[in-house]
C-alpha cells in the first residue's frame, strides 16, 4: 500500500475523530468512498505500525504517533492550499484538490519554509512548529526585524511576518525570501527606507516592509554552504 494511501486514511481519521469521537469502519468507508473491506485491511496495517487503536464493534482512533503524523499531513495541506489561493489565485476548490495531491510529496521542512514566507499561521497546527516560527512569538533575540539592523550588520532571512498578504507578495516579488543573506548597507532616514544588499543586488526597502522581514543573527546561519 502506498504512502499516499496510508496518509489519506490518517488525515481522514483525524477529521472524523478530532472532536473526541471514535470513527466506525463503515463511517470511514462512506467518508472516503471506499469499501468497508478496504478500510479493514488498512486499519490492520496502521494498527501494526502503531498509528491507530482499533476496537472491534467500536471503531478506530489515532495513537499519539498517529495524531502527530496526521497533523503534519494536515499542516502541509493547509500551507499548500493557502499558497495556491493567495499567491497563484486559484479558487478554493481547485486549491484544495491540488493540495490533496501535493501534500504527500512536499517535505515538512519545505512546508514550514512556505509558511514562513507567507508570514502568518495557516491553522492551529502551527502551534507545534519549532524555531524560527516559535521564536517569533516568544521574542527570541536571535531573530530581529530587518529595520532594526545596524549599518553593515547581516542576518539570514528567516521568515516574513505580516497580516497583509499583498505586502508579503511585494516582499517576495523583489527577491526577499527565507534563506538569503541580507546586509544593511545604509539607513536613508530614521523611520524611513533602508538600503539592503541581498547577494550582489542592493535595493531600497521601505520601512514598513523592513519591519516585517525577520533575520537570524546567529553566526552559524551566516555560514555559506559552499564554504
Amino acid at each position: 500500500m502506498t504512502t499516499m494511501n496510508r496518509e489519506d486514511y490518517l488525515i481522514n481519521i483525524l477529521r472524523l475523530t478530532e472532536n473526541g469521537s471514535v470513527a466506525k469502519t463503515t463511517e470511514l468507508a462512506s467518508y472516503m468512498g471506499v469499501s468497508p473491506a478496504s478500510v479493514s485491511e488498512m486499519i490492520k496495517v496502521l494498527s501494526a505500525d502503531g498509528l491507530v487503536n482499533y476496537e472491534k464493534y467500536r471503531g478506530v482512533t489515532l495513537t499519539d504517533d498517529g495524531m502527530t503524523y496526521a497533523r503534519q499531513i494536515r499542516k502541509r495541506h493547509h500551507v499548500l492550499e493557502t499558497f495556491l489561493m493567495e499567491y497563484l489565485e486559484l479558487d478554493h476548490q481547485a486549491a484544495h484538490e491540488e493540495a490533496c495531491r501535493m501534500e504527500h510529496a512536499i517535505s515538512d521542512e519545505s512546508a514550514r519554509k512556505m509558511c514562513q514566507m507567507m508570514g502568518s499561521n495557516v491553522d492551529s497546527d502551527c502551534s507545534s512548529c519549532q524555531e524560527p516560527c516559535k521564536a517569533a512569538t516568544e521574542g527570541s533575540s536571535r531573530f530581529v526585524a530587518l529595520n532594526t539592523l545596524s549599518k553593515d550588520q547581516s542576518g539570514k532571512i528567516s521568515y516574513i511576518k505580516s497580516d497583509d498578504n499583498e505586502l508579503v507578495k511585494r516582499i517576495v516579488s523583489i527577491g526577499i525570501v527565507p534563506g538569503k543573506i541580507a546586509t544593511l548597507d545604509g539607513i536613508i532616514s530614521d523611520g524611513g527606507p533602508r538600503m539592503v544588499r541581498i547577494g550582489s543586488s542592493t535595493m531600497v526597502v521601505d520601512y514598513d516592509m523592513a519591519e516585517c522581514i525577520f533575520v537570524d543573527l546567529s553566526p552559524i546561519s551566516l555560514v555559506r554552504i559552499d564554504q
